[in-house]
């Protein structure tokens, strides 16, 4: 997947005709490049204002995704807002989800930990 400003001029044109034909399809676009630039420069500030322009424009099909911002929007907002991400920590957490299903009924504590230990040492950059 490319950015929209690196696509290769046949792709480009291939885009514009895809946008013309379908207004729906334009709205989205405009509405998900707005959504990046938010999260890529980190402006959780703006984000109120882009659910309510979504909310807003029947023809985009982004409404419900902007609605379910909404249930938790301090949080949303404070993460696009940060520097800080949980990635990490939930990488971690998955890691150790997978190797207790994996290992269900098969081994014991001490085992566990040296395994997970080892896959957290292999992820290290």
């Amino acid at each position: 997947m490319s950015h929209p400003d690196h696509l290769r001029d046949a792709d480009q044109l291939r885009l514009r005709t895809l946008l013309a034909r379908s207004p729906e399809l334009t709205a989205a676009t405009t509405h998900v490049q707005t959504f990046a630039t938010v999260m890529t420069n980190r402006e959780g500030d703006r984000l109120r204002g882009w659910i309510a322009d979504v909310c807003a424009d029947q023809q985009c099909g982004l409404a419900s995704f902007a609605a379910g911002l909404i249930s938790d929007l301090d949080a949303v907002v404070f993460g696009m807002s940060t520097e800080w991400s949980s990635g990490p920590v939930e990488g971690r957490v998955n890691d150790l989800k997978a190797l207790k299903l994996s290992m269900l009924g098969r081994a014991k504590l001490p085992l566990l930990r040296k395994r997970l230990l080892l896959i957290a040492a292999s992820r290290r950059p």
